[in-house]
């Protein structure tokens, strides 16, 4: 006892001298205000004000942001937005009338000379599959008139197949003439993959045969969202659920020297974005697509919560725009768009050396199982290095902590927390163990469990990393919802002893995270209860530089 007791004096002598405050710790929170619950209809970026949409897709023009999406199954529907941040409803643009079938599904926009030209997959008759294409035209993106309709070509595409929406762009992007190519959701004959066409003015296509897209595992029928050419390759992307051993939708990279192909699966960062599925729903993440003409390389993501239970939120949010780029193996990867800064409003007033450990039970000032110190802006977290005489603590289990900050957060308005995040094993012996974790803590509602975003701490190669449901009545009760790893462009999880830099945005029932300004992953979060805080397990965790703004989203509409 007496050489424990050194240990914890020193321990904290070490702390004040980095400049930490130590605090009276609490087993039980002080009484906080109340914060307004969040809403069904708080999220971000965007949804319209009423109705239903899927499936965006935007253009830039006229120095904005249009987007369409499908709306109300027969309506394109048009929001826009001067920053690509802050969106405005205008309302439909297109409704699909005096047809056997008017359903609309996903549509792409590409600019041809002074028009625009979209397309969108359509259907032939009650009761058919999406069999053929329409087109239509306009000169200021805001009327569209009718064209003409394309069906399958049998010639290369089976006749029950689906035939979809087309990602169009010019075969040289600095003579026109050359004319141009389409990307459709097709099935070719005998295998999967996507489709291809091409016209002589960018107006008028015809099919031709499919891209070659060699891999060793059988392709399905894939959803383009597009192709894009950097440093020489063309990054193709394409979506599919239940595929790879992913069971929620995904989509995925395919890289070609050629825009015909052959395009090859990236194994090392395949999975662009998408989430591991969950039973019955497989739909939270929807189809990602390139922003065309934008200045900068974009990338678009709705996420859906219209099959999620037990969350605060419904319907489809059009997430904030990601930056794509290739790192420096030549894989495409999604990060933080720096224009997204502006839905930062004001910095809020805070003092993580106030905070309170929720985990493990049983902690006191008299009796601390974990340590944490803290400074305005910083707050350590300690799990002990020494086993006790603890339940929860026997060698058969992992030392595990969450301390939560002393004060609510609106996340019926929104906020963005940042800072830096550094973790190492408690055992600087144990590495690569794959228990080594550090995270965050979004506390549910009363009798409501909370989220945890639960990072790996070890080598890229093997970790995996998880977002979930996190009760602590009773103990830690952890329900894995999504994973990522291997196979990912997302971020797996943390360096040891490494200091990343982290932008977590929470509104309403989501949560979108960012490492190093890479994206971890957009999901759902559990009703929250407006307070946020921090995990460490078999580690010593260290968040720095902490700083959190309201958002200022509220205008959307």
């Amino acid at each position: 006892m007496r050489i424990r007791t050194k240990l914890l004096v020193a321990a904290s002598a070490q702390m004040l001298s980095l400049g930490f405050v130590s605090r009276d710790v609490r087993a039980q929170p002080p009484a906080l205000p109340a914060m307004p619950r969040p809403t069904e209809h708080n999220g971000f970026l965007y949804q319209p004000k009423e109705g239903t949409f899927w499936d965006p897709t935007v253009i830039y023009a006229n120095n904005k942001y249009y987007m369409y999406t499908m709306y109300n199954r027969d309506s394109v529907w048009l929001a826009t937005s001067t920053d690509g941040v802050h969106w405005q409803d205008y309302g439909v643009v297109l409704k699909s009338e005096g047809f056997k079938n008017n359903t609309i599904f996903k549509q792409f926009v590409n600019k041809v000379g002074d028009r625009y030209i979209m397309n969108y997959g359509a259907f032939s008759d009650v009761g058919s599959n999406n069999n053929l294409l329409r087109f239509y035209e306009s000169k200021d993106l805001i009327h569209w008139s009718f064209l003409y309709e394309l069906p399958i070509d049998t010639k290369y595409y089976r006749a029950d197949g689906r035939h979809d929406h087309m990602f169009m762009i010019p075969k040289d992007d600095k003579n026109p003439r050359a004319g141009y190519l389409g990307y459709v959701v097709a099935a070719p004959l005998n295998r999967g993959g996507v489709g291809m066409m091409e016209s002589p003015d960018g107006v008028h296509y015809h099919a031709i045969a499919p891209p070659e897209m060699p891999a060793d595992f059988a392709l399905p029928v894939l959803e383009d969202g597009g192709i894009a050419k950097i440093a020489g390759k063309y990054y193709l992307i394409a979506g599919a659920g239940s595929h790879f051993g992913f069971t929620g939708f995904g989509v995925y990279t395919y890289v070609g020297d050629s825009p015909m192909g052959p395009f090859k699966p990236d194994l090392d960062a395949y999975r662009l974005t998408g989430t591991s599925g969950i039973d019955g729903n497989g739909f939270i993440s929807i189809l990602s697509a390139f922003v065309k003409d934008s200045p900068e390389l974009l990338v678009t993501e709705p996420l859906s919560l219209r099959t999620t239970v037990g969350t605060i939120g419904e319907g489809v949010w059009f997430l904030p725009m990601r930056r794509a780029f290739v790192d420096e193996r030549g894989h495409l990867r999604l990060g933080y768009w720096k224009q997204n800064d502006l839905a930062k409003g004001s910095e809020i007033p805070i003092n993580a050396g106030e905070n309170t450990v929720l985990f493990p039970a049983g902690q006191t000032s008299t009796n601390a199982l974990v340590t944490t110190a803290g400074a305005a802006d910083s707050i350590t977290l300690k799990t002990d290095k020494d086993w006790r005489a603890f339940p929860w603590l026997d060698r058969s289990k992992s030392r595990k902590a969450v301390t939560v900050l002393n004060q609510r957060f609106d996340l019926n308005q929104g906020v963005i927390v940042e800072g830096s995040i550094r973790a190492a094993p408690v055992n600087a012996r144990v590495v690569n163990s794959g228990n080594t974790k550090a995270g965050f803590y979004i506390e549910g509602t009363t009798g409501q469990p909370g989220t945890a975003i639960l990072l790996t701490v070890g080598e890229p190669q093997w970790r995996e990393s998880q977002i979930g449901k996190l009760n602590l009545d009773g103990g830690w009760n952890f329900e894995s919802l999504d994973r990522i790893g291997r196979y990912t462009a997302a971020v797996s999880g943390l360096d040891s002893g490494k200091d990343h830099t982290f932008r977590l945005w929470l509104r309403g029932g989501q949560m979108e995270l960012y490492i190093d300004d890479v994206l971890m992953q957009s999901f759902f979060i559990q009703s929250p209860s407006g307070r946020i805080g921090f995990i460490s397990q078999e580690s010593d965790t260290q968040i720095s530089n902490l700083k959190i703004f309201q958002m200022n989203l509220a205008t959307a509409h």
